[in-house]
């Protein structure tokens, strides 16, 4: 994450535009498409440190008339407060759901622990030849602190990940010994316990050392909410 001022933020983007210009040959010239916007925050809590923080996820329908595998990068961008991010094609995550596709990232935050500011933000996107459209979107300012937020828990126990706390419909996310996403598994009080034999099924290779989540939605505040992460072994007291 890149933090700037206003005129600084201007001016890189009017040099990142420059420079794409010259990659403009064989080109339509057509700009690309935002179909749509999704954006939420999420409140983690660390369950060994009691640590709360606040993340910004950003995902976009988008297309391009020379094919979307054209969209080279797309900015958020807080001209009040002053925040820039660049999200390029090559870190972004691409998913499918209600048969669109959506390229985003869950990762926008501010140094520290700091919250994200309240207010109207532009997401502009950016093909390689230059062209860039944009669409705006509102982080509400009213909304609780983190530290204020009750999370969900989970614990292992007996072979399975039990989860607690109030969530009509907490998930676990479950990730590899090198971080990344592998699969995420309901974990509802009608799905109960989530046996750890279950998971290594669903995900041959995982190991026996992996990491996971449990996240659920929050009607009141309209953001997300997660502990984590819990190691997938209890390992015995030093």
């Amino acid at each position: 994450m890149r933090r700037c001022t206003g005129r600084a933020i201007r001016a890189a983007l009017l040099l990142a535009i420059a420079a794409c210009l010259a990659l403009a040959a064989g080109c339509s010239g057509k700009p690309p498409v935002i179909s749509r916007v999704f954006s939420r925050v999420t409140y983690a809590r660390d369950p060994q440190t009691g640590g709360a923080s606040e993340s910004l996820s950003v995902f976009l329908v988008a297309s391009d008339p020379d094919g979307i595998e054209d969209l080279s990068a797309f900015y958020v961008i807080g001209d009040d407060a002053e925040l820039f991010w660049k999200v390029e094609a090559s870190s972004w995550v691409k998913s499918m759901a209600e048969g669109e596709t959506w390229i985003g990232t869950n990762t926008l935050a501010v140094p520290g622990t700091l919250p994200l500011p309240g207010g109207d933000y532009r997401v502009m996107l950016q093909d390689a030849g230059g062209e860039t459209v944009e669409q705006t979107f509102t982080i509400p300012s009213d909304r609780p602190k983190a530290d204020e937020q009750v999370y969900p828990r989970a614990e292992v126990k007996d072979g399975a990940i039990v989860v607690t706390g109030p969530y009509e419909k907490p998930e676990v996310r479950v990730y590899g010994s090198d971080g990344r996403f592998k699969m995420s598994f309901a974990a509802d009080k009608s799905a109960g316990p989530i046996e750890l034999n279950r998971i290594a099924a669903a995900l041959p290779g995982l190991g026996e050392d992996f990491t996971f989540r449990v996240s659920a939605f929050d009607t009141k505040s309209g953001c997300d909410v997660e502990s984590g992460p819990y190691a997938s072994r209890v390992l015995p007291p030093k």
